[in-house]
């Protein structure tokens, strides 16, 4: 049965709680839609990124539901929550992959692994405290979450910028305007960064907010919005800003439109014409030797060029 206390206590409270899980769901609902809308077939990453976003739907309707169903409702959705917590972690490694040598590969991996313990805990934890009288373990679990749900996550951001600084050369204002798309993503990421801290301080004495709080749900929309920005790894959205920036800075003629090549050259007038004419008439001598029955015809000799010709083959005066 559902514990009264652990319901919000407050009609602002329900509001504010009511509120940010409106706010997730609608923000789901147009990433899902942008997902399906720019997803390629046979793409793994791409369909993670859905799967992701359709398995935390359903925690953002629990304030529908009075007590005891809620308590219920809310503890069942969130193993479909937290499953889309560890996936997010699981896409940004693939993004963050070729980035990374294997043996940081296998770490990064290997730690998302042996958290796993913890949110078999945390389930455990979130139905005691939301169905039962005992509300000390989910007490006690919850500033644990951020700890084992995020440090991968910052992770991936700080190497991210790193990569964009140091690898490929690019300063903020730089890549915000070759590509606005990839500035909303740094945003994003720097927005989900600054929830994480906020939602960790609230569930402490710093910011005695409750365990239900609306910042996680902040944090978990920008970090979402991230994977749909982009759907691919970073380093094949990096390398493709990279070669737009090096046709930019250094155009090849082959890359410019045909009509504009055309333009740019010279038509021949009449002393370019003449210039042709008179080099071929400078050449060296050629014996051109024909069979004729038994004789052998030589071609006229032709007036060799003067030593001293200049570089159009012109003599000095």
């Amino acid at each position: 049965m559902s514990v009264p206390a652990a319901w919000p206590s407050s009609p602002a409270k329900l509001t504010l709680e009511a509120w940010s899980q409106g706010c997730m769901i609608g923000a789901l609902i147009i990433m899902i839609g942008i997902t399906l809308a720019n997803m390629r077939r046979g793409v793994m990453l791409h369909k993670l990124i859905l799967i992701e976003l359709l398995l935390a739907m359903p925690n953002g309707f629990f304030t529908f539901f009075d007590p005891p169903t809620w308590g219920w409702y809310l503890s069942s959705t969130v193993i479909f929550l937290i499953i889309s917590w560890n996936l997010h972690n699981v896409i940004a490694w693939m993004k963050n992959k070729p980035f990374l040598s294997k043996r940081n590969n296998a770490i990064y991996i290997g730690s998302i692994i042996l958290v796993q313990p913890y949110w078999v805990l945390e389930i455990y934890a979130n139905f005691t405290y939301f169905n039962t009288p005992n509300t000390h373990l989910f007490s006690s679990t919850r500033p644990l979450e951020a700890v084992c749900r995020d440090p991968w996550w910052i992770f991936t951001a700080i190497n991210l910028f790193w990569n964009i600084k140091y690898r490929y050369e690019f300063k903020p204002l730089e890549i915000i305007r070759i590509s606005p798309r990839f500035g909303l993503l740094l945003l994003s990421m720097s927005l989900s960064i600054i929830f994480i801290i906020v939602d960790l301080l609230s569930v402490t004495p710093v910011i005695p907010i409750g365990v239900i709080n609306p910042f996680w749900k902040f944090a978990f929309i920008f970090k979402c919005f991230t994977d749909t920005i982009v759907l691919d790894d970073f380093k094949t959205a990096l390398d493709k800003l990279s070669r737009y920036k090096m046709e930019q800075n250094y155009p090849l003629p082959f890359s410019r439109p045909g009509s504009q090549i055309q333009n740019q050259m010279p038509r021949p007038g009449g002393d370019v014409f003449h210039d042709r004419c008179y080099r071929e008439s400078v050449s060296v001598t050629v014996e051109h030797l024909e069979a004729g029955g038994d004789s052998i015809i030589s071609a006229p000799t032709r007036v060799k060029g003067f030593p001293n010709a200049g570089l159009l083959g012109r003599a000095p005066p």
